[in-house]
C-alpha cells in the first residue's frame, strides 16, 4: 500500500513495536505520513519513542518528544498498546487487575489527554483511533481474561467520551474492536487442533484475522474519508459476535 492519503500528516502509534500497532505505523508511513513510533520496547521497524503508559510523567515526556519531532502536535492518533493476561476470575489477583487496566485503560486515557492538551485539533482538527476488542461485548470460558475484557469495554466508553467531549474541537475518536487476530498477543493456536476447531465452529470466515486487515480499518476511520464518523466501536471480528 502506498499513495498520499496521509501527506503532509502528523501521526502518534502506540503499541508500534509489534501487532496490530505495527501494521497501522507502516500503513500511515506509506501513504505519506510523519509518524512517531511509540511501545515500551524497541521493535522491528523505527520505534523511536520508548515509555511506560502507566507513568504519567513518562507519557507525557514521550508526547513532548513526539511533537518536538514531528513539528507540532498529533492529528493522528492510533492507541494499539495493550497487554493480555488469561485467568479466570478466581485466579486473578489485585495486582495482576491493576496491571492490565492500568496499562490498557489508564495508558489510552494518559496518552490521549497529553495529545490533545499538546494541540491536537487546533486548526485542523483531529482523529484518534483506540484499539479495544471484541472481548468488550462478549466473555469466553475457553480463555478466561476478566481483566483484558473489563479494559476493552472500559476503552469503548472511553472512546464515546471523547468524541462528546472533544467534537467540538474538530477531534473525531473512534475505536475497532478485533476480534482473533494473528498477533503475538493471541493465545488461541497454542494449541492448533483446538485452535482449528474453534474457527470452524465459530467463526463465520473460518481464518484468522491479519493485523495489516485492522490496519487497514484504522486508516480508514482516521482519514477524511471518515469525516462524520465519530464515537463508534467498530467490529473487525470475521463474524465472531454475528452467531
Amino acid at each position: 500500500m502506498s499513495g498520499d492519503r496521509f501527506a503532509g500528516r502528523r501521526a502518534l502509534v502506540t503499541g508500534a513495536a509489534s501487532g496490530i500497532g505495527l501494521a497501522t505505523a507502516r500503513r500511515l508511513a506509506a501513504e505519506g505520513a510523519r509518524v512517531s513510533w511509540l511501545d515500551v520496547r524497541p521493535g522491528p521497524d523505527a520505534v523511536e519513542l520508548l515509555a511506560d503508559l502507566r507513568d504519567p510523567a513518562a507519557v507525557e515526556s514521550a508526547v513532548a518528544l513526539a511533537v518536538e519531532r514531528l513539528g507540532g502536535a498529533p492529528e493522528i492518533l492510533v492507541q494499539a498498546a495493550g497487554i493480555y493476561r488469561v485467568r479466570a476470575l478466581l485466579e486473578t489477583d489485585a495486582a495482576d487487575w491493576d496491571e492490565v487496566l492500568e496499562v490498557n485503560l489508564r495508558g489510552t486515557f494518559l496518552v490521549a489527554r497529553a495529545v490533545v492538551a499538546a494541540g491536537m485539533g487546533r486548526g485542523s482538527g483531529g482523529s484518534i483511533v483506540n484499539v479495544a476488542s471484541v472481548a468488550a461485548f462478549a466473555g469466553g470460558a475457553e480463555e478466561p481474561s476478566g481483566a483484558y475484557d473489563a479494559s476493552k469495554a472500559g476503552v469503548c466508553a472511553l472512546t464515546r467520551q471523547m468524541a462528546v467531549e472533544w467534537g467540538p474541537r474538530g477531534i473525531r475518536a473512534n475505536a475497532v474492536a478485533p476480534g482473533l487476530i494473528a498477533t503475538p498477543m493471541l493465545r488461541l493456536m497454542d494449541d492448533p487442533v483446538r485452535g482449528s476447531a474453534y474457527l470452524e465452529t465459530r467463526v463465520p470466515l473460518r481464518r484468522l484475522g491479519r493485523a495489516d486487515e485492522v490496519a487497514a480499518l484504522i486508516c480508514f476511520l482516521a482519514s477524511d474519508e471518515a469525516s462524520y464518523l465519530t464515537g463508534a466501536t467498530v467490529l473487525v471480528d470475521g463474524g465472531l459476535l454475528a452467531r
